[in-house]
């Protein structure tokens, strides 16, 4: 397999209130990838190592767009940077950005009712009109004035006690993703060594394979027992492996098909090998196994 990768764009730019995972990077830059040999489309295979890049901190990081090889190991296909600005900052059409705290007071100032915002125009002309009237009465509209100021202070606190909260709610959200997102990166670094580490196992068990089919065939009468308890000891190893699979995965993704598909190709090729009569039925049988499919 010689894949090749195209993407669109080599930069993504987020602000600091923004998550990103793998999937959004693959999505952003358009990645393909495809066998240059054969033509097949390899794009679900494509994984995005961000461990260099720290979400929530301003700065330029790089990321690595890799692809799971035949063999099983990860591949580095293409070098990406991701920039993260200050929330607020930067063109909104090259990241995801959240509401900025100047939009919501916008917003929330057109929802103000309209007789607030339009009361001390109102008062000012009534002070105007209050200028010919008798001391008293001008004291009774100061009085109102007071009023409406201090109602319109009221008005301004409550506002602002929402504002920081939606704020603070917005920043509580966003930590929680970002704690997702590093567990999910954990996550798939244990598969990741649970995946090299069965590889290596099958290596081994079809290695043992082929040893027990080659002094088979030396000799049929003298290796037939021990050539029939080899392929018994590859099949149960085969076994555990499989246990071993179920328990450290969670059974589903591109990793633990790929591994289990092997274990299950593997394992039919020895049940076969026990039922044959003869080391030329058993060369056959093994000469038809791909480990790799």
């Amino acid at each position: 397999m010689k894949p090749e990768l195209t993407i669109t764009k080599d930069l993504i730019t987020i602000d600091t209130k923004s998550a990103l995972n793998g999937e959004d990077i693959l999505h952003l830059t358009n990645a393909h990838a495809i066998d240059d040999r054969t033509g097949q489309d390899l794009t679900s295979k494509l994984l995005v190592n961000m461990a260099d890049v720290k979400i929530g901190q301003v700065g330029i990081y790089d990321a690595n767009i890799s692809i799971l090889d035949e063999n099983g190991n990860l591949q580095p296909l293409r070098q990406i940077a991701i920039k993260i600005v200050a929330a607020g900052n930067g063109n909104e059409q090259d990241y995801f950005s959240q509401p900025t705290r100047r939009q919501t007071q916008s917003t929330q100032q057109q929802a103000t009712p309209k007789y607030a915002q339009q009361q001390p125009a109102q008062n000012l002309q009534q002070e105007q009109m209050d200028v010919k009237k008798p001391r008293e009465k001008k004291k009774h509209w100061g009085k109102k004035i007071f009023y409406v100021i201090l109602g319109l202070l009221a008005i301004y606190l409550v506002w602002t006690g929402i504002s920081y909260h939606q704020t603070r709610q917005q920043v509580d959200d966003q930590g929680r993703q970002i704690g997702e997102l590093q567990r999910k990166n954990d996550s798939l670094g244990d598969q990741l060594d649970t995946a090299n580490t069965q590889i290596k196992e099958l290596r081994q068990n079809y290695k043992t394979t082929k040893d027990a089919v080659k002094n088979y065939k030396k000799d049929e009468e003298g290796y037939r027992q021990q050539y029939l308890s080899q392929m018994q000891q590859v099949s149960q190893s085969l076994a555990s492996l499989k246990q071993q699979l179920d328990n450290q995965t969670q059974q589903s993704g591109l990793i633990y098909s790929i591994l289990n598909g092997r274990l299950d190709n593997l394992q039919t090729t020895v049940n076969q090998m026990l039922s044959v009569q003869s080391a030329d039925q058993a060369q056959n049988v093994l000469n038809n196994y791909k480990w790799y499919k």
